[in-house]
């Protein structure tokens, strides 16, 4: 029961964001309201505040939380740690493959109004600290720091990837591989030379 009410509610909310961009990218960030988007949706303006504090927070979308299924196979896998890694990545990342286009948008907005960037990074960090938390129970004997660093280096390598995918013509899954395939020239660079 928990469960289906949770799909009701994620639904819910991914329905009032895909009003938000509909009618943001229809007339522009300044002239849409809550209660325009309410009444798009046919939903209260209460319905709405129970989901998002405001446009922006629409705009972004729900928290998407990394699948337990996903972090259980991570976890248990007993592969050379990079390719479990970079195994799990891909496909966290392969998981905004529907989105494109809502993300086009959202970072269209996000250049020109600076509080749409500020609820961006507040969302990256929470990605970084749920990514940490998912790190720190693979490699229980690293430090929080640690487990920090890499997870800000994985999701902007990530993200590089994302941008690749965006405004090229190539597959999401091949920007990533392009991507990986540049943070493991990268970590070269922190690595002891021989002699």
């Amino acid at each position: 029961m928990s469960n289906l009410r949770e799909r009701r509610r994620l639904q819910t909310a991914q329905d009032i964001q895909r009003a938000t961009l509909e009618l943001i990218n229809e007339k522009g960030v300044d002239n849409v309201t809550t209660l325009d988007i309410s009444h798009h949706l046919g939903i209260s303006q209460r319905t709405f505040f129970n989901y998002y504090p405001n446009k922006e927070a629409a705009l972004m979308g729900p928290e998407m939380h990394i699948p337990t299924e996903m972090i259980d196979r991570f976890i248990t896998c007993d592969g050379e740690y990079t390719d479990c890694l970079r195994e799990f990545m891909q496909a966290h990342v392969l998981l905004i493959e529907p989105n494109r286009s809502e993300l086009l948008v959202i970072l269209k907005v996000a250049e020109t109004h600076p509080r749409m960037s500020q609820i961006r990074l507040e969302k990256m960090v929470r990605m970084r600290d749920e990514l940490s938390s998912i790190l720190s129970k693979k490699w229980p004997l690293s430090s929080a720091l640690s487990m920090n660093i890499l997870s800000d280096i994985l999701l902007s390598s990530c993200w590089s990837g994302i941008e690749l995918w965006l405004y090229t013509d190539i597959s999401l899954k091949e920007a990533f591989h392009k991507s990986w395939s540049s943070l493991k020239v990268v970590s070269t660079f922190l690595a002891p030379k021989n002699g």
